[in-house]
């Protein structure tokens, strides 16, 4: 007996043994671990059902997840005339027959802020259109057939709004705090870079960088001042402009806009967009009013010079001395005096009066902005809030 149970012991450990060379020789026969399947995975991971380990699910797919359905492609029309007629090869003299009309097709992106279908974008993605469509990355398409009344456009602020009608339950975006922005924190860009959804493909297109800086001022265009831009590295091309730019938490933080470009107009790590405290305020203003309305501080300031520097105790002309404050304007209501000399605005110094004025352009009704003044011998702290200018009706 003792004989067999030891032949038996022998058989079981050989048993065992071909089935672990069976698996460490050929790994295509092993049976994959599943739901109910009873097989553990490594100590510290975690496997879902797609087979996508937890670790790879980071904050950045999270937020892309999130944020993805919300994110849609705009595509417009426009009418562009060109002279058409004959140049003199001699003479180098062009003589105009006519002007062609011809309808050239633009590209952009944009994202839903409410489940009624409301899409905030750039205003120069719609700027002339006469045709728009917009599409969502579930591939359902609206058009806008009443472009005067579907969008609501604010030039100075490049922000504009696109309605669709007979929509209800459409995915929607999270604004986040623009003002809280860290420096260095990721930043997630996604939008339609190129067109790309022209070719059959709607799913947006996600690049990934960090905030590089806060309050840029950039041009953009001969006649476009943007103020206070977030700036970014994340890759932001010709077609993302209008789509979001998200932190790690999934929140909208800007509005993609602009870009620095070389060559043939790709990203080279320069991209700017609009903070999105900024959209928001311009987006109530268009949805209450139709329209932005204008502001007054009832401030006047007048440059430094070393006399002016001297007799009010300052070391240098850096700043910006009141000359008048209006009665019952914001700057009254604010405490501002004539005499005091502005010397920050949201914690940048100001040199001159320029400076100033450049600090309050492009601002909105309701707008807070943080002044430090030299006033007495000492330095103040003043929280201006731009009011609604009602002096002209």
């Amino acid at each position: 007996m003792g004989r067999q149970v030891r032949l038996a012991l022998v058989l079981a450990a050989g048993v065992a043994l071909g089935v672990l060379l069976g698996d460490l020789l050929l790994p295509g026969r092993r049976k994959e671990a599943g739901p109910g399947s009873g097989v553990s995975v490594a100590r510290g991971s975690q496997v879902f059902s797609d087979g996508v380990a937890e670790s790879r699910r980071n904050a950045i797919v999270r937020a892309v997840e999130e944020v993805e359905p919300a994110v849609v492609s705009v595509n417009i029309l426009s009418v562009e005339e060109r002279p058409v007629g004959y140049r003199d090869p001699f003479f180098d003299f062009f003589y105009p027959f006519g002007v062609l009309r011809q309808k050239v097709p633009g590209l952009g992106s944009g994202f839903i802020v409410r489940e009624d279908g409301l899409v905030l974008t750039n205003d120069h993605v719609v700027e002339g259109a006469v045709s728009i469509s917009v599409t969502l990355p579930d591939r359902r398409k609206f058009e806008v057939k009443d472009i005067r009344r579907q969008v609501l456009r604010d030039p100075e602020s490049d922000v504009a709004l696109i309605r669709l009608d007979g929509v209800k339950g459409l995915p929607t975006l999270r604004f986040g705090n623009s003002d809280e922005v860290i420096i260095g924190e990721w930043a997630i860009a996604i939008g339609n870079p190129f067109g790309l959804d022209l070719v059959g493909d709607p799913q947006p297109t996600v690049t990934v960088g960090v905030i590089s800086a806060r309050d840029r001022d950039v041009q953009s265009g001969a006649h476009r001042m943007h103020k206070k831009m977030i700036q970014t590295d994340a890759a932001i091309n010709r077609g993302n402009s209008g789509g979001p730019l998200v932190n790690g938490s999934g929140e909208v933080i800007g509005i993609n806009t602009v870009i620095f470009t070389e060559g043939e107009g790709g990203s080279i790590g320069l991209g700017f967009a609009i903070p999105s405290n900024k959209a928001r305020r311009v987006m109530e203003e268009l949805l209450h009013y139709g329209r932005t309305r204008e502001f007054w501080t009832g401030v006047s300031v007048v440059g430094m010079n070393r006399w002016m520097a001297a007799k009010l105790g300052l070391e240098s002309t850096n700043g910006a001395l009141i000359s008048e404050v209006e009665e019952n304007s914001p700057g009254a209501h604010a405490g501002l005096r004539p005499g005091d000399v502005i010397v920050e605005v949201n914690g940048k110094p100001v040199q001159n009066d320029d400076d100033v004025l450049s600090a309050f352009q492009g601002g909105s009704v309701g707008e807070v902005l943080q002044l430090i003044v030299w006033r007495d011998g000492r330095r103040v702290s003043v929280r201006l809030v731009l009011e609604q200018d009602t002096r002209r009706g």
